[in-house]
């Protein structure tokens, strides 16, 4: 019988090569992967959500991998001109359903995905019949969700705050470049993949990515638009916190208004540093209706929220770290604390009081930095023309929509110069 292989014995392991070591490091350092762009982490959460068919999440996770510090493009600016464009293409959501039905929630968010991506595309992809829908469509949410919000019903605060993330995120969306896809280095980081070409192209999961042929972006996001929903989603929202801070008998008053601060307070942060220049696409009547909505929400903040000189973190904002519209507010924050020598402390999603505390003093910090940029006019984005209406009166403690009237100036009105 055979018996096999022998053993050969050691074998020469020829001349030794000097250099082996350091070829063998070479090596081993090249074929270790890279790490994956901050954006690309987004990019793969809106690639399940789309997956997942929750299209408000798969918006919010192509703009949010397009606005972070690495940005995922131009893969991701891509998927979203395809995704808006298959918005647009659609037809229009059925006329709003019953508050208390099933279908309520679902309206919403189709409504709410369909006028974001009209203003994603911009103002030249959009016929006359286009923008004529999307007003009426524009008008009906806005009648239909202050009813909603103000009975507790469908949708929920928290897919109403995703809503409002993805307005700011589509006011901060850059024009593509040259007309064509999104912008960003190709390879950045030595990414290959987000040239949508070659290797990586597991991101595409069968969405298209990097075929530059479905990207329709040609102008530049109509800020108009998205600011009106902005707008029409925040002014809805804001009587529902007044209600909740007063509503004091009610022994879930907590937790329901912890849920409405949890929508509104990252848009408190976002205004205190952007409202003076991205809003200004909105007509003066509608900016006023803005900073009242603002100062609605600043004066039913409870004494803990309004007391907290380094308010604490919730964990819901510290996950919003890397979001470039927020990113100047939470970093003043930070300084803020720094500065004050307090350590901020994360307060978890299940505690509904520290929440309150947590998120209505960043609101409340937040408004009164806008309050104050408005009347000085220091504020950094500032472009020279009218302020945005909100003001902070100190004789009440109060946020009002016009300047506190002094003693002096009432006794000289022909002298004192116009807020806004």
């Amino acid at each position: 019988t055979d018996p096999g292989p022998t053993d050969p014995g050691p074998t020469d392991p020829g001349p030794t090569d000097p250099h082996a070591s350091a070829k063998h490091h070479t090596h081993t350092l090249s074929a270790t992967p890279r790490p994956s762009p901050v954006g690309h982490c987004y990019h793969q959460q809106a690639v399940l959500a789309r997956e997942e068919g929750v299209t408000l999440d798969a918006l919010f996770g192509y703009l949010r991998a397009l606005l972070a510090p690495e940005p995922f493009a131009p893969t991701a600016q891509n998927n979203l001109d395809r995704l808006c464009a298959e918005l647009a293409r659609g037809p229009p959501p059925a006329p709003p359903p019953p508050l208390a039905s099933r279908e309520a929630a679902d309206w919403f968010e189709a409504a709410v995905c369909r006028l974001v991506a009209s203003a994603c595309l911009g103002d030249g992809a959009a016929s006359a019949e286009d923008l004529a829908g999307s007003r009426s469509l524009l008008l009906q949410l806005s009648g239909w969700l202050r009813v909603s919000v103000a009975r507790a019903s469908a949708p929920s605060p928290k897919r109403v705050g995703v809503a409002l993330l993805v307005c700011i995120a589509a006011l901060h969306l850059a024009p593509p470049p040259g007309g064509g896809g999104g912008g960003g280095d190709c390879g950045r980081d030595g990414e290959d993949s987000s040239c949508g070409e070659g290797g990586g192209g597991s991101e595409n999961d069968g969405e298209g990515v990097g075929e530059s042929e479905g990207s329709t972006a040609s102008s530049r996001p109509s800020e108009a638009r998205a600011a009106a929903l902005l707008k029409c989603l925040f002014c809805a929202v804001a009587p529902a916190v007044q209600q909740a801070s007063q509503d004091v008998a009610d022994a879930g008053r907590d937790r329901r208004l912890a849920q409405l601060l949890g929508a509104v307070t990252p848009l408190a942060l976002w205004a205190s540093q952007h409202a003076n220049r991205r809003l200004w696409a909105l007509a003066e009547a509608d900016r006023s209706d803005f900073a009242a909505a603002l100062a609605r929400v600043g004066n039913s903040l409870p004494a803990v929220a309004r007391s907290a000189a380094a308010p604490p973190m919730s964990a819901a904002l510290e996950r919003l770290t890397g979001f470039a519209p927020l990113a100047p507010a939470l970093a003043a924050a930070e300084r803020a604390a720094r500065r004050r020598g307090a350590a901020r402390r994360v307060v978890d999603d299940s505690d509904a009081t520290g929440l309150v505390a947590a998120l209505g003093g960043s609101a409340f910090a937040a408004l009164r930095h806008l309050a104050t940029s408005s009347a000085s006019g220091g504020a950094a984005d500032f472009v020279g023309r009218d302020r945005f209406p909100l003001h902070w009166h100190p004789s009440t403690a109060a946020f009002a929509t016009v300047p506190e009237l002094h003693p002096a100036a009432a006794c000289a009105p022909a002298t004192r110069q116009a807020a806004f």
